[in-house]
């Protein structure tokens, strides 16, 4: 069966002399694997349209039987330039496909996720945007998607009212001062309301939010520590660490 749909390359591998796999994110049919079989031959430009992060359309011969399936054509919609030339956000975009990459199951569809991750990617693509905010968006929401809507007005153990609250990196979870026995990771008022805006903001509407960086630090250290501890393979994404050395920078 040939499939016709459009992707965001998550990952590429080189596979013997010429060949490339790629995991792609599809519209219409979730997570899959693809062969590309001599991507990497001279005068072929296959290999540089599956880079990470691009906005593709492809058509693929779809078997059941098999995990990998073979790609007949494929055509690049965006490739997201600006984004790439920005150190911050080539990391950032980065983390963004690896954390959907291992955070599905492959051929199992869901167009929001999809919407969410090419969205988000064209969003860091506007040098006008802060990067950074638009990543924490990305996780909350990604988060949201898979299920997991995190607590942000009472401690998981009391139940007290937040007027700040510490990380729990066993839990993945907020706690109050009174339940904090060894949480060094604080998040202050204008961390918690920022970070309960991103229920109801709209990404388009993401130029209007402001946050220093110490207060990004505390909100992006608690929504990887959620995401990990909540979400099966997130604990797996090597991006994170890159993304909290460049931000301690």
């Amino acid at each position: 069966m040939l499939i016709s749909t459009k992707a965001i390359v998550l990952k590429t591998i080189p596979y013997g002399d010429s060949s490339i796999i790629s995991h792609l994110y599809t519209e219409d049919h979730g997570k899959i694997t693809v062969i590309a079989k001599g991507a990497l031959r001279p005068k072929k430009t296959t290999g540089l349209i599956l880079e990470l992060m691009n906005h593709i359309h492809l058509q693929y011969y779809y078997k059941n039987t098999r995990n990998i399936q073979i790609l007949k054509d494929v055509e690049l919609i965006h490739q997201f330039s600006i984004l790439r030339s920005k150190l911050d956000a080539i990391i950032l975009g980065q983390a963004i496909v690896e954390t959907l990459d291992k955070s599905t199951l492959d051929n199992n569809p869901s167009p929001i996720l999809y919407r969410l991750v090419w969205r988000v990617l064209d969003k860091m693509n506007d040098n006008e945007v802060n990067c950074w905010i638009v990543f924490a968006f990305y996780l909350y929401q990604l988060s949201l998607r898979l299920g997991f809507m995190p607590n942000l007005k009472t401690c998981c153990k009391c139940s007290a009212i937040f007027s700040y609250a510490f990380i729990d990196e066993k839990t993945g979870e907020l706690i109050c001062h009174d339940c904090n026995s060894q949480g060094k990771l604080l998040l202050n008022k204008e961390c918690l309301i920022f970070l309960h805006r991103f229920e109801k903001i709209h990404l388009d509407d993401i130029m209007l939010e402001t946050i220093n960086k110490m207060e990004m630090f505390g909100v992006l250290s608690f929504l990887e520590i959620f995401t990990s501890i909540h979400i099966d393979g997130m604990n797996r994404v090597r991006s994170f660490d890159i993304v909290q050395k460049l931000l301690k920078q």
